[in-house]
Order: C-alpha cells, then structure tokens, then sequence
C-alpha cells in the first residue's frame, strides 16, 4: 500500500483489502493538519519572503506602541533641522551649566586654539575689561616701571620661554639679555639679575635704565664675551668675566653710575679691559690684563678705583678729558704704569702730582762716595754714585745720568764742595741737558788759599720723558783739586714738581 508525501495517507491499491481504520486514520491525519491552519482573510495574503527566527527576535525587542519615527524640525532655545542641533539661543545655558566637572575642552569652542591654561588666565579678571585697557597709558608713549623689587633667573640649562622667576631649569632664562628685556624702563626698585656659574656665549647690553632703584647682575665664575652698560642710572656687576677679543670687556658710559665688583677681562686683546666715559663708577677687587689699556677713564668721569690687579697691559690706569681715578691699594699694572691726557689720577688729594704719596713720584736723592778729581778749565762730570732713594728708578750712578720717566717741571738742588783749594779760585756748576750745556745754576769765589769751598745750585727744568740731565763742574785754577765725597757736602736732589 502507499501513502501521500506530505501527512503519509494511506492510498490502498487494486489488490489491497479495503481496512476501515486505515480510512479513519486518514480521516484523523486530515482533520489535525486543517486544525492547524490560519484561516485566509479576504483581501489579505501571506508574504513571499522567509520569516526567519532572527527576525523574530528583532520583533519581540520593540516595545509595545513603537513606530517608524521621523524627528520634525524645531525653533525655539535649541533650534534644529529634522534630527540635527544647529543652534542654541543666547541666554540659555547659564553657570550651573558650565562648570569644571562638565569637563568642556578648547576642542569644543571654536577651531580649538585656545587650551584650557590660557582659559585660566582670565579668572580674576573684571568686567569692563576695555573701558579699563582704555584707562591705561599707551606703551608707546609712556614707559613702563617697577611696582616692588623683582629677581629673575639665568641659567645655561634654562629655557628663554620660561618666565625667569625661579632658579630652576624649567624657570630659569638661558640667556642674560632675555632677562634684562623683561626688566621695565623706569626701575624705582632693586631689578636683580642672578646668574648661574657658567660661559653664557653673549654680549650683555643693557641700555636706558632710569629711575630711584638700580638694576644688579649678581653672578659667580660667570662668563660672558663683553658687558655695555649705556644711559643707566645706576648699574652693579658682580663676578663676571669678560672674554672678548674684539672689543672692550666692561664698557659704561653716559650713565649715573656703575658698580664693578669682582670681575675681570684676561684675555689678551687691543682693546681696554675697563672703559668709563661721561659716568661715575666704583671697580674694587677686579682684575685687568694683557689688555691695551686697563682701566681707562675719559669725559670728566670719577672713577674709585680699590684693590684691583692684572699686569702685562700697554698702560695700566689712564685718564683723559678730565676723567679722574682716585686709586687706593693695588692696581693694574702696565709697561707704562699710569697715563694722562687732560685728566688726573690721584691718591685723594689734588696736588701737582695727582698723588699723595711719593712712591709714585719722580724724586731722587744721590752723593758722594769718593774724592773726584776736577782738572782746571775743564768740564767734568760730577757722578753722585751713592743712591739714598730713586722712586722712578731715572738716576743712573753709574754714568751720572737723569732720565725723565714723564714729561714736567722739576726741581733741582746740586751741591759740590772742593777741599783745599789753591788762589786763585773761581768754581761753578752747569747743567747739560740732553747732552748740551744748558745753564750754570751755581757760581763760587774762593777768598783764601787752602779753605774748602762749596758751590750751590738750585733751579728749576722743564723736561719731556725720555730727556735728560748731568751736571757738570769747571774751576778757573792753577791745579786740580778734589771734590769731597761726603755726601753731606756734594749731593743731587730731583724732584718733579708740575
């Protein structure tokens, strides 16, 4: 017997007896498969498409009563276009709003420029911000100044963005210069410039400085190229070392005043190690060598000088055009120990010599040390071979010569005395200077055979450096005679005197 596809009916063939129960089962199978079945609704069909499991779970997740939604446009505090913001009205978000937990970024303002720390810059700042920039003086017209005493920073492992005020590598300046264009025109305060140790490869320059305070670049075994200190009140400079060999180290000019406190320029160079000129200044303990000039002071400057040092320089102090050096201690030395043109150099007191102490004045004082023969009608060269004291190191004993070390006037006191001189007698005494007879400053008669006799001359001598004198006796005798070498009969005395 076969049966159907689909719900396995029994279909009974020509030869099959025809069972009652297998036409009741059939009829069973039947009536279950229709029970199963939707009814069709007219006008309604079922879909062609696959309803899948999937599908079904995607339906069983829509909530009761959703639909296909479409957002409509909107006006009003948000103002929008189908489902997208576009604007917020003014006035709608207020502080509350706005604060640091709702964690707004730059990112979200603007193109997103401007960070979070430049938003911070303006807490504190009031309202009327431009009725108050309106109210302050132009930059352009009025300078800037000091409010209270500032310190900044310099280090070489600093930074020139950094804001200079602490001494620290991530706020310190890298270079001196930065710092002194952070410091206001008018200083009314005590500005303060610390530096590090170090070589800091700059020429520091600070210019127009004015006001009640005073700007100072305190430092130890700081090294720099050069330092120019021009139109400023009052500057102080403290353990610096200028290196350059192009120009001078320290240099101030047409200021108020400047302090040089341990500092020194050693490199060698043609050039001045210290220049002040149209300014006051105070350099103590400093150092100059190997330099043109060491200190040089010019344009009706004062200048203290106190307890400097330094050598091998061309001329060790100089002034000119009524510059002035009060000196007091040591001082740099040179292959010409001081120089002058129109200027003074002083040890405080103002006197033909610029000095108070003649260890720096030429002086001599020399005598006899032996009879010296004179012949008669001959001039002969009196020698003066015992040195009691030579300050400038200008009397040669041995070939009875005066050098000028300076050019001036000079004073001169010569004495020699003949023993036992014969009838008649007539001695004198002249000066030869620069190798030629120049004049007799002394003439004696003798009014006695066989007394002693002494002849005195005293005058005065203008003499350029390098000029020379020696001095000379001539006796009209019949014999020769002796000069004594008692030095407190024949004796010389120079001193320059203007």
């Amino acid at each position: 017997m076969q049966t159907t596809g689909n719900l396995g009916l029994k279909k009974p063939e020509g030869t099959d007896i025809v069972d009652i129960a297998d036409l009741n089962g059939n009829m069973d199978i039947l009536d279950n498969a229709v029970n199963g079945k939707v009814d069709k609704v007219t006008g309604k069909q079922l879909s062609s498409n696959d309803y899948t499991a999937a599908e079904k779970t995607k339906l069983a997740g829509i909530a009761t009563g959703a639909n296909n939604y479409v957002h409509p446009n909107h006006t009003g505090d948000v103002i929008s276009t189908g489902d997208g913001g576009t604007a917020i009205a003014a006035g709608v978000i207020v502080n509350a709003d706005v604060n640091a937990s709702a964690g707004i970024e730059a990112s979200k303002i603007g193109t997103g420029v401007v960070s979070n720390a430049e938003f911070g810059y303006l807490d504190g700042v009031t309202s009327g911000i431009q009725g108050q920039l309106n109210g302050k003086a132009p930059l352009v017209t009025t300078p800037q100044q000091t409010t209270a005493d500032i310190t900044y920073y310099v280090r070489t492992d600093g930074n020139d963005t950094n804001n200079g005020l602490a001494n620290t590598a991530a706020g310190a300046f890298k270079t001196i210069n930065r710092a002194i264009g952070m410091i206001p025109q008018v200083v009314n305060h005590t500005a303060s410039i610390n530096v590090t140790s170090g070589t800091y490869a700059e020429d520091v320059r600070i210019s127009g400085k004015v006001g009640g305070g005073h700007v100072q670049f305190m430092g130890t075994s700081v090294t720099i190229r050069s330092f120019v200190a021009e139109r400023c009140n009052r500057i102080v400079i403290d353990g610096f070392s200028a290196n350059t060999t192009t120009s001078m180290g320290f240099n101030a000019y047409d200021g108020g005043n400047i302090d040089i406190k341990n500092c020194s320029c050693g490199t060698t160079a043609n050039y001045p190690g210290i220049n002040i000129a149209g300014q006051n200044a105070d350099i103590r303990n400093s150092s100059v060598s190997g330099r043109n000039f060491g200190i040089i002071v010019g344009s009706a400057s004062i200048v203290t000088s106190l307890e400097n040092t330094g050598q091998a320089n061309g001329v060790g102090l100089y002034t000119s055009h009524g510059g002035s050096i009060y000196k007091y201690g040591s001082q740099p030395s040179g292959i010409t120990p001081e120089g002058s043109l129109n200027g003074i150099i002083t040890s405080g007191v103002l006197n033909p010599w610029g000095d108070n102490t003649t260890n720096s004045r030429s002086n001599i004082a020399c005598g006899g040390s032996a009879t010296q023969t004179i012949v008669p009608l001959t001039f002969t060269k009196l020698l003066f071979p015992s040195v009691y004291y030579d300050r400038l190191g200008e009397w040669n004993a041995t070939t009875g010569i005066f050098t000028a070390k300076a050019a001036g006037i000079y004073a001169i006191d010569v004495m020699a005395t003949c023993t036992s001189v014969p009838l008649p007698f007539v001695v004198q005494i002249q000066i030869y200077k620069n190798g030629a007879r120049d004049q007799c400053i002394g003439r004696t008669v003798a009014s006695a055979s066989g007394q002693d006799v002494s002849v005195l001359g005293v005058s005065n001598t203008d003499l350029s450096a390098g000029h020379t004198l020696e001095f000379y006796i001539y006796h009209y005798g019949t014999s020769n005679v002796g000069v004594t070498g008692d030095g407190l009969f024949s004796h010389l005395r120079i001193v320059k005197v203007a």
